[in-house]
């Protein structure tokens, strides 16, 4: 690789991370400003001890625990858009332990398989339809 590729992939980085970082409010975490009123929860729901390392964008809660499929599937919210809450959660998981698995992203939603710490499933973000700046997540785990 050249030396011009290498300092314009390094600055392309840069000013990914620097956008990351005004959107994720500089700490790599969801502005801690709380959800919108159109995204209040009804309860709250704590992760089981296998996911105690799972890390979750600041802000979020979750609400419910539902058993399906096999699964114990964790609902709730979280503040911020599709793509850097994506980038949060498949930058920061690696780093905490979790290997990522198939995944898939569009522009309304966000999709992963997850391995790590004796748990494995599924994480899920989607657009909360007539919220803006708020998203519902699902994390499934068996």
């Amino acid at each position: 690789m050249s030396w011009r590729r290498l300092i314009a992939a390094a600055a392309l980085f840069g000013a990914a991370a620097a956008a990351s970082a005004l959107v994720l409010g500089g700490t790599g975490r969801a502005q801690a400003s709380g959800l919108p009123r159109c995204a209040q929860p009804h309860g709250q729901a704590a992760l089981p001890a296998a996911l105690a390392r799972f890390p979750l964008p600041h802000g979020t809660v979750l609400e419910r625990r539902q058993l399906k499929y096999g699964y114990a599937v964790y609902s709730g919210y979280v503040p911020g858009a599709i793509n850097p809450v994506r980038d949060f959660l498949v930058g920061r998981l690696p780093a905490a332990g979790f290997r990522l698995g198939a995944g898939d992203s569009e522009a309304a939603e966000a999709e992963a398989a997850y391995a790590g710490h004796g748990a494995r499933g599924r994480w899920k973000v989607r657009a909360l339809s007539g919220c803006p700046g708020a998203l519902t997540i699902q994390i499934a785990v068996r």
